[in-house]
């Protein structure tokens, strides 16, 4: 796919890695970007082709009219998301892994089925931003790995439903970023460009499936030879 007059949609857009995409859009010549966020003010307007909408994920109504007003939409980048960094059984209630499943799992299937007649008219393509940890328990953060394993199966469905009107679906895993959601993550951590590129790399030219970093990689790798291996080793983080 290409960026040069395209017409995107990214949530989360108003800050870390949603703004960087918004930054590389424009930079590749994109025609329009509905730059989302809970509050549309505080989504960097200062080019022309950016049209600031509030939107909240898991608010039906909220979806529904933004993706009415986003019709000629070419490409949805699903970058909106969550991590209460808690633990899967331990906690003293399900506060936080209700809120992971509500953002990253339905408010992403929200959006991927508001805005599916729009990209099936357009032959565009959607971007959901997972995490490496869809595929790997990491205890501490063990209601995101729900979260996130859940949004990677849908999005192998919605690939495989939206493949014959012609409309790609890409999931993207990274490791850890540099950002507000993976600031008790330990380093090395990947900067949103390098993200950002990876991303674009692979609309232009690449897998449906791409895994941004040595971290990611190595996970992936070692699922395959070994899964039992990995996951014994981040079973050690706490």
């Amino acid at each position: 796919m290409q960026i040069e007059d395209s017409v995107a949609f990214v949530s989360g857009a108003n800050r870390g890695l949603g703004a960087r995409f918004v930054a590389s859009l424009l930079e590749g010549g994109a025609r329009k970007v509905y730059a989302a966020a809970r509050d549309g003010g505080t989504v960097e307007t200062g080019d022309s082709r950016v049209i600031p909408i509030t939107l909240d994920i898991t608010d039906p109504v909220q979806v529904a009219q933004a993706a009415a007003i986003a019709g000629d939409v070419t490409l949805l980048i699903n970058n909106a998301g969550i991590n209460r960094l808690d633990r899967a059984i331990l906690p003293r209630d399900d506060s936080a892994a209700r809120a992971e499943m509500e953002v990253n799992y339905f408010g992403t299937l929200s959006m991927c089925r508001a805005f599916t007649p729009a990209l099936i008219a357009n032959r565009g393509a959607v971007v959901n931003m997972l995490s490496i940890l869809a595929r790997v328990g990491l205890p501490m953060m063990g209601s995101l790995c729900a979260s996130k394993a859940a949004a990677l199966r849908m999005t192998e469905c919605l690939r495989a439903e939206l493949a014959e009107h012609h409309v790609r679906v890409l999931g993207v895993l990274p490791g850890a970023i540099d950002t507000d959601m993976s600031r008790d993550f330990p380093p090395p951590k990947l900067s949103v460009t390098e993200v950002d590129d990876a991303v674009f790399a692979a609309l232009a030219n690449g897998p449906d499936e791409v895994y941004v970093g040595a971290m990611a990689q190595g996970v992936s790798a070692g699922l395959a030879a070994d899964r039992d291996a990995v996951q014994k080793q981040f079973a050690g983080y706490l």
